[in-house]
């Protein structure tokens, strides 16, 4: 799939962070007593900026333990370096991108928008009924933990069911912010499209948010599930790549 500049930027900032709690190892054959066997070596601090090479076989516990890190960091650092030779050679590098100036804006959806929604995270009154529980927040479906768990690995900060103001108050299932951007927009996952009261529902909460200047695709994504059309979560990322297209301009850097 296409990547944009700024989804780029995204997925090695969270390839990055996800590397840095991983120990720094390798996978390799060594000989001992004689025999050879599969080994894991990891780097260990000594000192005063100081690492040695520890070495532990997979079949004593350490070893075991250590070998999908190890193997999942080698794989992580693969992606890393492909990543960055397709940017280099798309010329992504070179480019600047800026916000699409807009009017009649309902709000400035920055980051300063976004720690203000972080303030009334998860204050729906609405009773939740057989909440499922994602990193401590009880989600009310596991259509919107699956949701989660997307934006995680893209390693995107999010907030959920925040109250946000659209001529009432409502409480979009994810309110998300992309740094390379400065941008906040909304996730509505809607799981229950086959009922036809709740998909009036969300038909005139698409109409409320339209009419307050939400736009679809720019300002807030919309997820739908029929009972027997499941909501395919993998769109997500292809969804939020069109979205950052939508917000941005490019131009070349000129010297």
């Amino acid at each position: 799939m296409f990547l944009s500049f700024e989804q780029a930027k995204i997925r090695l900032r969270y390839l990055e962070k996800r590397l840095e709690k991983l120990p720094k190892g390798k996978v390799t054959e060594r000989v001992e007593h004689g025999y050879s066997c599969k080994t894991v070596w990891v780097k260990e601090f000594a000192g005063h900026s100081k690492y040695n090479r520890k070495y532990y076989s997979i079949k004593c516990d350490p070893g075991a333990s250590l070998l999908p890190l190890v193997e999942e960091s080698s794989g992580l650092i693969r992606e890393v370096d492909d990543l960055k030779r397709k940017m280099e050679a798309a010329g992504l590098e070179v480019r600047i991108v800026s916000q699409i100036k807009r009017r009649n804006e309902p709000v400035k959806m920055n980051r300063k928008y976004f720690e203000e929604l972080k303030k009334t995270e998860d204050s729906n009154p609405m009773e939740k009924i057989n909440p499922i529980e994602h990193n401590g927040i009880l989600m009310r479906s596991k259509g919107e933990a699956l949701i989660a768990t997307k934006l995680d690995e893209l390693g995107l900060e999010y907030t959920y069911e925040s109250k946000v103001f659209i001529g009432r108050d409502v409480y979009p299932d994810f309110s998300v912010y992309i740094p390379e951007i400065d941008k906040v927009f909304f996730i509505e996952f809607m799981g229950g499209m086959s009922d036809q009261k709740y998909r009036f529902n969300g038909d005139f909460k698409f109409s409320e948010y339209a009419g307050y200047g939400f736009m679809n695709g720019r300002d807030i994504i919309f997820i739908c599930e029929n009972d027997g059309d499941k909501a395919d979560v993998e769109l997500l990322e292809a969804q939020i790549n069109a979205l950052i297209m939508a917000n941005t301009e490019v131009r070349k850097k000129t010297s």
